[in-house]
């Protein structure tokens, strides 16, 4: 039987998610990508520009998505192939190495923000580096928890950090709204997958129209980990199930085969 599964994830990770489908799941398990947000970069804002001339300076460039990775190629960013300057999250940290080229630092941490904080703290003389996050704005979205988080955690550390808001994450607009809840109330889809908080928070808006309006939905939700369950619970949203394996879209997809 055809079991489609909608998944919210933005579209720049569609092409890894539909190989790691391809890969993992059987035939007959379909995705329906319906990305709740979208990311675009900010590479000549004021704020990007001013790390492009001052980069050198720091003595970590940490990261927080691949796109974050992407905009350091786009603004021309020269790394040494000894430099160990750059952390990336999980599988980003595979993008930091055929985009820029380089070896990323902290490999070793667990693939998450805070991950990456336990990992710096057992570097010697933190207090005494300088750290640049690379961090996205956000528009019709709150700040993630898992963002506001990981920066008071980094802050504690003693580090000089600066934040350094490179793109920008937006909820999709609500006149798709009417069409995507006409695509949840159809009978092969089984289930909804959330692969982040933003996506959460939309996720929840778009129930809440759904139930204004008079429509009935009630597919399980699952989550690619415990960081966007996090989120998705201070959205409203009950999740289903969370996966305990999140450093790659395969062991996600696994996952969510053997869920539904």
């Amino acid at each position: 039987m055809v079991r489609r599964i909608f998944i919210t994830a933005p579209e720049a990770y569609h092409p890894r998610m539909r190989e790691a489908f391809i890969r993992v799941a059987p035939q007959e398990i379909i995705p329906v990508f319906w990305p709740l947000i979208t990311t675009v970069s900010q590479a000549n804002n004021a704020e990007t520009q001013k790390f492009r001339l001052e980069h050198h300076s720091y003595d970590f460039i940490i990261c927080s998505s691949r796109m974050a990775v992407m905009v350091l190629a786009e603004i021309g960013i020269k790394i040494s192939h000894s430099d160990r300057r750059i952390i990336a999250i999980g599988k980003d940290q595979d993008t930091v190495r055929s985009v820029l080229n380089v070896e990323p630092a902290l490999q070793d941490a667990e693939p998450s923000m805070m991950g990456i904080v336990n990992a710096l703290k057992r570097i010697d003389g933190l207090s005494n580096k300088k750290i640049a996050v690379l961090l996205p704005s956000f528009v019709g979205l709150p700040i993630p928890s898992t963002i506001s988080n990981f920066l008071e955690a980094i802050n504690n550390t003693k580090a000089k950090v600066t934040p350094v808001h490179c793109y920008c994450t937006s909820a999709i607009s609500e006149s798709h709204y009417p069409e995507i809840v006409k695509t949840l109330s159809e009978d092969n889809i089984k289930a909804i997958a959330l692969t982040s908080g933003g996506e959460a928070h939309v996720l929840a808006s778009i129930l809440l129209y759904a139930k204004e309006n008079g429509f009935k939905i009630s597919l399980p939700i699952y989550s690619f980990g415990p960081y966007t369950t996090k989120c998705a619970k201070e959205a409203g949203i009950c999740v289903c199930a969370t996966s305990t394996n999140y450093s790659t879209f395969d062991e996600y997809i696994r996952f969510l085969e053997k869920e539904i």
